[in-house]
């Protein structure tokens, strides 16, 4: 079962963005949201795909379904590595393996326009909102909701006033550095656009 959350996926280059906040909508087209159903997902250690787990299933039998499958593989997984997990590929195709057989420490999410539907893998998430400070971009936490899922992409807030082709240069220069600690202020891209 995906995370319904209250954001849209926005096509960026050749990149998918995750764009939250009261300004989501002022950074530009959807493909689809809000809401955006997020799918939390593991690499496969044969292969290097992707599966996207709707259940657990621990050496005793015990089962642990949608949001509790990915707490139990966060916090407990890596103890039970004969344990089943059963979902889906990106591409659709349902499987099933064995815990040892995820690389755990590779957390990914997708997202889809339906509860069901094909998904695209995120790249990044981007919280749009002006803050009384001089941050045009700033790294910053998720939400609380997708506290859990950190680790998986960078977080950044982008204000409103940095969006445009300016904007567009931050995120561009996200993406491309892969970074998680950037911060940027008005002030330097003033200076930057005075050169």
């Amino acid at each position: 079962m995906p995370i319904s959350f209250c954001g849209q996926v926005v096509a960026f280059m050749n990149s998918h963005v995750l764009v939250y906040g009261p300004d989501a909508d002022a950074f530009g087209e959807p493909l689809f949201g809000p809401p955006a159903y997020l799918r939390p997902a593991y690499r496969l250690w044969a292969g290097g795909a992707h599966l996207l787990p709707s259940e657990a299933i621990d050496d005793i039998g015990q089962h642990f379904r949608d949001r509790a499958a990915y707490d139990w593989l966060e916090e407990r997984g890596d103890a039970f590595p004969r344990a089943d997990v059963l979902g889906r590929r990106a591409d659709g195709r349902p499987q099933s393996v064995f815990v040892k057989e995820l690389d755990l420490a590779d957390l990914t999410l997708y997202a889809a326009g339906q509860p069901s539907g094909s998904v695209v893998r995120l790249d990044l998430a981007l919280e749009a909102l002006a803050m009384p400070d001089s941050q045009a971009l700033a790294p910053v936490a998720p939400p609380a909701e997708l506290a859990l899922f950190e680790r998986a992409l960078p977080w950044y807030r982008l204000a409103p006033g940095a969006f445009g082709a300016l904007g567009a240069a931050l995120v561009q220069m996200v993406l491309a550095s892969g970074r998680r600690d950037l911060s940027i202020s008005f002030d330097s891209l003033d200076d930057l656009m005075e050169r």
